[in-house]
């Protein structure tokens, strides 16, 4: 009885973890976008042209788990404006995968002047 118990446990803490592994997930790869993003944006503001190796590995570390779709746009050029553009786009569609609906753009109508 205790050993049906025992496994019965171990069962439910793993289904527990890949659930969280699901459910976590969007947030692991937004998180890591996020902080390759706001490098690139200061070496962009520094002037910098060309992406340093370590970060050109971080950025591919960062986006290897991401669903292949979600991952297309990333231009892996070596210049930081190409690489910082493309990671938007990545970034972009990781919500639209996350959230089908997704939508930021503004309504035709929007009134700027108020």
């Amino acid at each position: 009885m205790i050993d049906h118990t025992s496994t019965r446990i171990e069962q439910q803490e793993s289904a527990l973890r890949r659930q969280n592994r699901r459910r976590y997930a969007f947030q692991r790869m937004l998180d890591a976008t996020d902080r390759v993003l706001w490098q690139l944006e200061e070496m962009n503001r520094d002037g910098v042209k060309n992406v340093p190796a370590p970060l050109r590995a971080e950025l591919r570390e960062a986006v290897d788990l991401m669903p292949d779709q979600v991952r297309e746009p990333l231009r892996d050029t070596g210049r930081v404006q190409d690489t910082l553009d493309s990671l938007f786009e990545v970034q972009e569609r990781l919500f639209r995968w996350r959230f089908p609906d997704w939508d930021d753009t503004e309504p035709d109508d929007f009134d700027y002047a108020s």
